[in-house]
């Protein structure tokens, strides 16, 4: 059954174990993996971090799935992964990531490749049926790849809510190329992506999570889990739930379900182990820690906000603060979602398809989600600041940035 999902307990530190009982009780590899397939093993190496952190999928759960898909004798096998490109943040070296988290070391010990996906060989394929990104280019590792397992770690986000088996397949996209998904929209953009590089499999290292902004030790969050299933969909749904995050406010999740005809919420899952009302934390995303570094403005969401709205508000709110206009935003409330009312003030956006039926707004913004663009012009006008000068001052920001990561992207 594609909706089977396991959830196991690593016991006396025994990691391998958990790993190899929770591909068990979800059916396994053997009807996955033959001997002429060519095997992807796609951990999240997004940034040099210390093992253990929640950061990085530890190489601990790398080498227990390796062995695995070594045992059933595939033409190849190849460990990949491309580090974060960076978009408002830096990015950075994927062999260092690998490194740091023991990967480098899982492969040397194991005898299998290990390949940096941002400076992999690519091409470019067109997205079929696209929701936002009808054309992108893949590092042909992946796209030559018969099998892919996506081994996520668990970790909330700053835009997407939650990083799990689906968006980990950013890593298959080159270097600069990552930076795509956030200009056409990030959430739409992952569907569309994996319509092309869909995990195969997933395993989701929750042994150490991650939290907030993946500051290390504060946001760490022992877990000690192990999340495994044939559809990266119904994984994801549980990966959600372990971490308190309202799946319905995931979009990219909500997206992928209406594009396959598949519910998406914690029921909709044939769930074997563990169960997750046993184990639940409650994860602070990466927005709820934005929120609480820009006193000046109110963000009231509804019960329908999601992280469509909030992944550009991020870089509205952001620039406008650097373009020097942070005190022209005090007093600035901005609803996402189906809020019914903005309380008493004289400064009110409304963003979004959910908040289009607010009283009292000075200024709405269409879209599901809104643009970036059309947030800081809107933020800006009713705050009285210069538009063009957010957008430059934006655009310089993220130039200087993305200069001085790139040759992180080439290591």
């Amino acid at each position: 059954m594609t909706n089977r999902v396991s959830l196991t307990k690593v016991h006396g530190g025994d990691v391998e174990g958990a790993v190899r009982e929770a591909v068990r009780l979800a059916g396994g590899f053997d009807e996955l993996i033959k001997a002429g397939s060519r095997v992807l093993i796609k951990p999240n190496q997004c940034k040099p971090s210390p093992r253990h952190s929640g950061c990085m999928t530890d190489g601990d759960v790398v080498e227990a799935v390796t062995k695995m898909v070594l045992e059933r004798n595939p033409a190849s096998v190849v460990i990949g992964d491309g580090a974060i490109a960076g978009y408002d943040f830096g990015g950075f070296s994927t062999q260092e990531a690998f490194d740091s988290s023991g990967v480098t070391d899982v492969a040397k010990r194991l005898g299998v490749e290990l390949r940096n996906l941002n400076t992999d060989a690519a091409q470019e394929v067109t997205i079929p049926n696209a929701l936002i990104m009808d054309r992108v280019r893949i590092a042909k590792t992946a796209l030559d790849s018969d099998v892919i397992i996506s081994i996520p770690v668990l970790k909330s986000h700053i835009r997407s809510h939650v990083t799990l088996s689906l968006k980990n397949m950013k890593g298959t996209m080159p270097g600069a190329e990552k930076r795509k998904t956030h200009r056409l929209g990030l959430d739409m953009a992952i569907v569309d992506l994996c319509s092309v590089v869909r995990p195969s499999y997933a395993v989701v290292d929750a042994t150490v999570g991650m939290q907030g902004t993946w500051q290390y030790p504060q946001d760490s969050k022992e877990m000690g889990l192990i999340v495994a299933g044939s559809d990266a969909l119904y994984v994801d749904i549980v990966g959600a739930a372990l971490m308190g995050i309202d799946i319905a406010q995931v979009m990219h999740l909500q997206y992928m379900g209406k594009k396959e005809g598949k519910r998406v919420a914690l029921d909709a899952v044939d769930l074997v182990g563990e169960r997750v009302e046993d184990h639940k934390q409650s994860f602070m995303t990466g927005f709820d820690v934005f929120r609480a570094r820009y006193p000046e403005v109110c963000i009231v969401q509804g019960d329908s906000a999601c992280s469509g709205c909030t992944n550009e508000l991020v870089s509205a709110i952001t620039y406008m603060k650097e373009a020097g206009y942070g005190e022209q935003m005090r007093g600035l409330t901005v609803v996402i979602g189906n809020a019914s009312d903005a309380g008493s003030t004289e400064k009110v956006v409304a963003l979004g398809k959910c908040a289009a039926d607010l009283k009292g707004a000075d200024a709405y913004v269409r879209g599901c989600p809104p643009k970036e663009d059309a947030m800081v012009r809107a933020i800006a006008e009713v705050c009285g600041a210069d538009a063009d000068a957010v957008m430059a001052t934006m655009a310089e920001a993220r130039k200087k940035l993305w200069d001085r990561s790139s040759s992180a992207l080439e290591r």
